[in-house]
């Protein structure tokens, strides 16, 4: 599974949302930007309801990506009521776009950072802010940067979702080495216990376990069935045994042992 990286990744979005909000109030603080009460409470109210149930809201928007989309409506109205333009809630509003990046990846990214820049031309121009107004502010290098920085910050965070698949991928891959290690460890030990039998030997033994006959393992081993029938009597022996079908039991018996 992808999802424990991505889990952790998704907590840690939240905690950016949260640092945004420390601009707000330094800015307010300092008197560089005075802040009204309205957008201030809503932001606080929204981060704490999906701080209150951060797992239950990772499982939603993950079965349910048009979800997210109410994430890019309330944060495109932040920056209306709170001016549109040099909004103090701009770094807070690049968080959906993070979240779009992180659960969707470069696809996500895209049609996250795509919606936005819509929205924010909407909010943008209800606030009476237009091209030409942005060029006789001698500020349209900077309205170009916002829809620029949109899909830059988008895209760049896609990747780090990106490494965090393949992270899980490797994680998965490396455990099923590990069963298989596991598994080889149990029939090399397996094999420790059917010492002093040899190579040869424990060969005819697996072979008798699965219930082939002197013949067939002859067939199977490339040797002469006389040559079998002398393994077959040495392994009797060896192992103090009396008939093939003791064989067969003492061979479940080990191996079972060694599986458990």
């Amino acid at each position: 599974m992808k999802e424990p990286c991505k889990k952790k990744a998704f907590l840690f979005l939240l905690l950016y949302r949260w640092l945004t909000l420390t601009n707000v109030v330094i800015l307010n603080l300092t008197g560089a930007k005075r802040i009204a009460l309205l957008p201030f409470a809503l932001v606080l109210i929204y981060n704490v309801a999906l701080s209150s149930f951060p797992g239950q809201v990772y499982e939603k928007v993950r079965k349910v990506p048009l979800l997210l989309s109410i994430d890019l409506i309330f944060h495109a109205l932040i920056l209306f009521i709170s001016g549109g333009w040099a909004s103090p809630f701009f770094l807070c509003g690049l968080s959906p776009l993070l979240t779009s990046a992180l659960l969707f990846k470069f696809k996500g990214a895209i049609y996250s950072a795509t919606a936005y820049s819509m929205l924010y031309l909407l909010e943008l121009s209800g606030n009476r802010f237009s091209i030409a107004k942005f060029v006789q502010m001698k500020q349209l290098d900077s309205f170009i940067s916002d829809f620029v920085s949109f899909f830059l910050v988008a895209i760049f965070f896609a990747y780090p979702s990106h490494l965090l698949d393949q992270l899980e991928e490797s994680k998965q891959e490396a455990g099923l080495v590990k069963q298989d290690l596991e598994q080889a460890y149990k029939r090399l030990d397996l094999a420790y216990q059917l010492v002093p039998l040899s190579k040869r030997e424990m060969d005819v033994l697996r072979l008798i376990s699965e219930g082939k006959s002197n013949k067939e393992i002859a067939e199977a081993l490339f040797l002469s069935k006389s040559t079998i029938k002398t393994h077959v009597s040495s392994i009797l022996k060896k192992l103090n045994l009396k008939s093939r079908s003791e064989a067969v039991a003492y061979f479940y018996k080990e191996e079972n042992a060694s599986l458990n």
